[in-house]
């Protein structure tokens, strides 16, 4: 897949968000639907890098995979080893254990299950788990295992209706969400784990999917969708019930940027943004050690 400024912009948006959340700048109450952003994000590039190989080249699952592991897995080792290493000498037992543990399902992919047993992503005491942020990498992950295996399954028995197949999944899991939501049923599960977040990235497939329309290259989408998403931010707080409804907002301003790509707007081909966007993945591995 071609290089895209304004996906990488836009990711430069979402970790800003998360890191301004994160910091505790109360004004940007809602930043933590960066995370959301990200996710429309990855379901788009998942969809694309699988789908759009040529008519003659054969999708390779392990190759896929092993791509996956490059780019993610290192970088997180790193993180990893570096806390482990300091935490031996500044942490007491009790706590230092704690973070091993956290460690070892950071690095299996698990990390968003063993927070959903622990508690809820807002409560007071998550904010001295170190890996805490790694819930998200362990969804995604997920999500990668799962997607390939779908999409083959539908070129194999649904004659290739990739968007029919992606259109019910996602419908399943965000009514699953609503679900919870209405019978407040487990909502802390409803935050950490794949079934209830995979509609995200599922949008972002169906946007890959979609025809071209009257949006594609429409210069005025760019600014509207990112005053939208900076909004909600400064609207939206803890006390909404996330996932639910209200995320349907960000998801879709994403999607629009997505599926418009204009590539020279202003509000996201800066060079700035385009330099927090090459680095969001380090940026946001760090930030919340830090």
């Amino acid at each position: 897949m071609t290089f895209r400024s304004d996906i990488n912009g836009l990711r430069a948006y979402a970790v800003m968000l998360v890191l301004l959340y994160h910091f505790g700048f109360t004004h940007v109450s809602g930043g933590f639907l960066g995370v959301d952003v990200f996710f429309v994000i990855s379901g788009y590039l998942m969809t694309s890098i699988i789908l759009s190989r040529p008519k003659n080249q054969k999708f390779s699952l392990m190759a896929f995979y092993a791509a996956r592991c490059r780019r993610i897995i290192p970088p997180l080792m790193v993180l990893c080893a570096i806390l482990m290493l300091m935490g031996y000498f500044l942490m007491p037992p009790d706590e230092y254990q704690r973070m091993a543990e956290h460690a070892v399902s950071s690095l299996s992919f698990i990390s968003n299950v063993v927070y959903f047993k622990q508690g809820g992503y807002f409560d007071t005491g998550s904010v001295y788990k170190w890996l805490l942020h790694t819930w998200s990498l362990s969804v995604e992950w997920q999500f990668y295992l799962l997607l390939p295996l779908a999409l083959m399954f539908t070129a194999r028995y649904l004659r290739k209706q990739f968007a029919w197949a992606m259109g019910i999944a996602a419908l399943l899991s965000f009514g699953l969400v609503l679900a919870m939501v209405a019978t407040d049923y487990h909502l802390t599960a409803t935050y950490y784990l794949l079934p209830t977040r995979a509609w995200e990235m599922l949008v972002g497939g169906l946007v890959y999917l979609a025809p071209k329309t009257q949006l594609s290259e429409q210069g005025w989408v760019p600014p509207v969708s990112i005053l939208s998403l900076i909004l909600c931010a400064l609207m939206f707080d803890e006390n909404i019930a996330w996932p639910g409804i209200m995320t349907l907002i960000p998801v879709l301003f994403t999607a629009l940027i997505l599926h418009a790509g204009v590539q020279d707007s202003r509000w996201l081909n800066h060079r700035v943004m385009q330099h927090i966007g090459k680095t969001s993945y380090s940026i946001y591995l760090w930030h919340w050690p830090l």
